[in-house]
């Protein structure tokens, strides 16, 4: 059906914009970097969740315009954080991911759990205020400050000289984001097309259709990652792109419109996350051995154990 191809073309966009805009990131920023995870966390997790970003800001706008798609903008926030643990890294972690340093478990967990009680808190009674909306984004804020104040160089930083030229990168980062602004655009229209048409409410199509979709870059990113042996870099992706989607994305959205929040999300969509997110702490962090074949195959369960209920159900509310 056409409203299928339209939300299919909308979502291969963003992964492309998502491309291009990376490959000028990554050369602008290959010149100066500490750590490969605060690389990650930072720079790769800013990039890969922009069609996140878009999805939520179009969304928005349209909402001011008297559309109730509101429910597009939580549906793809928090379904491309459990995608992106429990799809992504679950796929990935059939390769195997080195124990990450233990000092950095508290800081992570702090952020991570705690960004999670905080959109949970914030919807409560069913609605993200605008001045919600800006706690959650100074949320954000203070997870920036405290990665990018309390970085350390790692040994094998590096400073490219012979990369992309800077003109160039700065096309790449221009061509990107206007990808991402008029995919994101027809992504928002298609999906609310698809869902009156299967009868799936926007939540459920957001969450895992979108959530799904969005994830695309976090999922190049993390296995080239891996293929090149810079685990780091791949959690701290996944790591800072959850912290951006769950509290960022939902609270730059509330600022523009205040948001409507299905019921659903605190019974079932933020359960999962807190699952997940648990699942990995320990596993990478707490854990000696990593992230091996058992704990990729628990959360991908997960992950598909979410799918099905979200699918399943006809009318969320």
């Amino acid at each position: 059906m056409l409203e299928l191809l339209l939300l299919l073309l909308g979502l291969a966009g963003l992964w492309m914009g998502s491309e291009v805009l990376m490959r000028g990131a990554t050369a602008l920023s290959d010149r100066f970097y500490a750590s490969d995870a605060a690389f990650g966390m930072v720079v790769l997790a800013i990039g890969t969740d922009l069609p996140e970003l878009f999805v939520a800001v179009d969304a928005s706008l349209r909402s001011l315009q008297g559309e109730d798609v509101t429910g597009i903008v939580i549906g793809s926030a928090v379904g491309s954080s459990i995608g992106q643990f429990g799809l992504v890294l679950g796929t990935a972690g059939f390769l195997g991911f080195e124990a990450m340093r233990r000092r950095y478990l508290p800081r992570n967990a702090f952020f991570l759990l705690g960004s999670i009680a905080l959109l949970a808190f914030t919807s409560l009674d069913g609605r993200i205020t605008r001045p919600e909306g800006m706690a959650l984004a100074l949320f954000y804020a203070g997870y920036l400050w405290v990665i990018l104040s309390r970085r350390r160089r790692s040994p094998d930083a590096s400073r490219a000289e012979d990369g992309m030229a800077p003109p160039t990168a700065w096309a790449y980062l221009a061509v990107g984001l206007v990808m991402l602004w008029a995919f994101a655009k027809l992504t928002v229209v298609s999906a609310i097309s698809f869902a009156s048409v299967v009868g799936l409410s926007n939540v459920a199509v957001s969450a895992i259709i979108i959530g799904m979709g969005s994830s695309l870059p976090e999922a190049s990113v993390s296995f080239m990652a891996l293929l090149k042996r810079r685990s780091a870099m791949s959690v701290g992706n996944l790591v800072g792109s959850n912290v951006l989607d769950t509290v960022l994305v939902p609270g730059v959205a509330a600022v523009l419109a205040p948001l409507v929040v299905p019921g659903s999300v605190l019974r079932i969509d933020l359960p999962f996350l807190a699952v997940m997110t648990l699942i990995v702490l320990v596993s990478l962090y707490a854990s000696r051995r990593g992230l091996r074949a058992p704990e990729a195959a628990l959360l991908l369960s997960l992950y598909f154990a979410y799918a099905a209920l979200r699918l399943g159900e006809r009318a969320f509310v």
